[in-house]
């Protein structure tokens, strides 16, 4: 009779627990099926993209997890932070210009003026004729200035503002093909009448070597005088390209550094009307995670949409953790979508 007693209870006991198990499956599932549904309504009411980017990747959605004891985790990826993204690669390009624009320490080598007592002579003035004054004087006129660096580090400067005004949706496309032609062009210019500057250099090479003296005041200076007058010029040329070179880059700084202000100020605003637009959700839908404990909570990952400091050397991700009590408590009215907002705890990491 006892053994029979045990078997029973025994029996009864298992049955207990299937019908728990089930029962706490069923639960398992009910809640599974609301997380889901409000991860589609989050998605349709917060407008977020699932057309594919780049390479097939979504540049937007949502996914959730179930943390027993803890809560729901949504993870929320949405075009703010590839946006965010186009800030950091035009900040990237501010900075760029801003170490192209420092002296260069190699430079006052070239241009300080060649004097025969306290200076040695370069290279190129040691080959002419010391005799020869006349041609040492156009020499030295090209040899001491680099008109090179400053144009190309000009024109360099350019093309990255003009590329960061393009990617801050900060020019039309028409614009920025006409610009980019002008650079250009400006560039093509500019090598020609360098090319132009070496020829003489190696015209007065030549005409040093079979001239051995050339008074500037006689009348038989021809070859001279024709070198004089071709290097004056084409030197004029290319201050003037280098005056419009350094004006194209001065005017698209200027372009790209007020595009990147506004651009930052116009995603923060975004940025702070997504999260008032997921609280209300919150207030709104929160009713469909019903099967959710109350003493559990609803976690939000806003990926790369995080603080970010200067230390920061990675994505930055937001975190915003509301309780389920806040949540019903928005709905039935006893709290507002803003104090629900300010009552979650928020961080980035």
């Amino acid at each position: 009779m006892i053994k029979r007693n045990r078997l029973l209870g025994a029996s009864i006991a298992l049955l207990l627990t299937t019908f728990n198990t089930a029962a706490q499956e069923s639960r398992f599932e009910e809640l599974q099926r609301s997380i889901g549904m409000f991860s589609g309504i989050l998605e349709e009411v917060l407008k977020l993209d699932q057309r594919p980017g780049l390479f097939g990747l979504s540049l937007a959605g949502i996914e959730n997890n179930y943390l027993l004891g803890q809560g729901v985790v949504f993870e929320i990826r949405t075009p703010l932070a590839n946006r965010r993204n186009r800030i950091n690669l035009a900040s990237l390009n501010s900075a760029m210009q801003s170490l192209q624009s420092r002296p260069n320490p190699f430079e006052a080598v070239g241009t300080e003026p060649f004097t025969t007592d306290t200076d040695l002579p370069s290279p190129s003035i040691l080959a002419l004729d010391e005799a020869n004054g006349y041609y040492r004087e156009m020499m030295e006129r090209i040899v001491n200035v680099d008109y090179s660096l400053s144009i190309n580090t000009a024109i360099m400067q350019a093309s990255d503002s003009l590329l960061s005004l393009r990617s801050l949706d900060s020019i039309e496309e028409n614009d920025y093909e006409e610009i980019r032609n002008e650079i250009g062009a400006l560039g093509v210019s500019v090598q020609s009448n360098l090319d132009q500057l070496q020829e003489i250099e190696q015209e007065i090479r030549i005409a040093n070597t079979n001239v051995k003296a050339v008074d500037k005041n006689s009348p038989e200076q021809g070859l001279g005088n024709a070198l004089a007058l071709r290097l004056d010029a084409v030197s004029a040329t290319i201050e003037l390209l280098r005056e419009q070179a350094l004006e194209k880059a001065r005017e698209l700084k200027e372009r790209s550094e007020a595009a990147e202000r506004e651009y930052v100020q116009r995603w923060e605003r975004d940025k702070i009307d997504f999260e008032s637009n997921l609280y209300a959700a919150m207030c709104n839908y929160g009713s469909i995670l019903r099967e959710l404990p109350e003493n559990e909570n609803i976690s939000i990952i806003l990926i790369g949409l995080g603080e970010e400091s200067e230390e920061s050397t990675h994505r930055v991700n937001k975190v915003h953790i509301i309780s389920k009590t806040s949540v019903l408590q928005c709905q039935s009215g006893e709290i507002d979508r803003l104090t629900l907002q300010q009552s979650s705890a928020q961080y980035s990491y």
